[in-house]
């Protein structure tokens, strides 16, 4: 029985992790500058909630942090962790699936993946109300 358990586990997390679409990357730069910066992990094969984490979040930065993107204060980023070229950070912040950081100007990470996987796709709203108040908290 605890094989079965083992081996349904494992299926789950494959499907979960990769499953759907393609995303192209976005060529690395330096974002060591930000108060904060928001990173998005992806595989190559990505599934509604991963195609979710991405898309609320972009929103949420659009509607509620705009002056901050706009001044720098907050970089937002997407990699896919499947290509070479984004090999250093993802080795840096040892991601080996889907994974929301945020990361404060200091090198602390606060790691949103679990709320963002949870919120994004089912409750966009909720996902909203907790990565805002993350946000805020943040940069004050």
């Amino acid at each position: 029985m605890r094989r079965i358990m083992s081996f349904l586990s494992v299926i789950v997390f494959s499907l979960t992790f990769y499953s759907c679409n393609n995303n192209p990357a976005i060529q690395q730069q330096d974002d060591s500058d930000a108060e904060l910066r928001v990173y998005f992990f992806h595989l190559t094969a990505r599934c509604t909630a991963c195609n979710a984490v991405e898309t609320e979040t972009q929103v949420i930065l659009n509607e509620y942090f705009k002056a901050q993107i706009d001044s720098g204060i907050i970089k937002f980023r997407s990699f896919n962790i499947d290509k070479k070229e984004n090999k250093n950070i993802v080795e840096k912040y040892q991601i080996s699936y889907t994974s929301l950081l945020l990361i404060s100007a200091d090198g602390t990470i606060t790691d949103f993946t679990s709320t963002s996987l949870n919120y994004a796709s089912l409750n966009p709203t909720r996902f909203e109300e907790l990565l805002k108040a993350e946000i805020n908290k943040l940069i004050e």
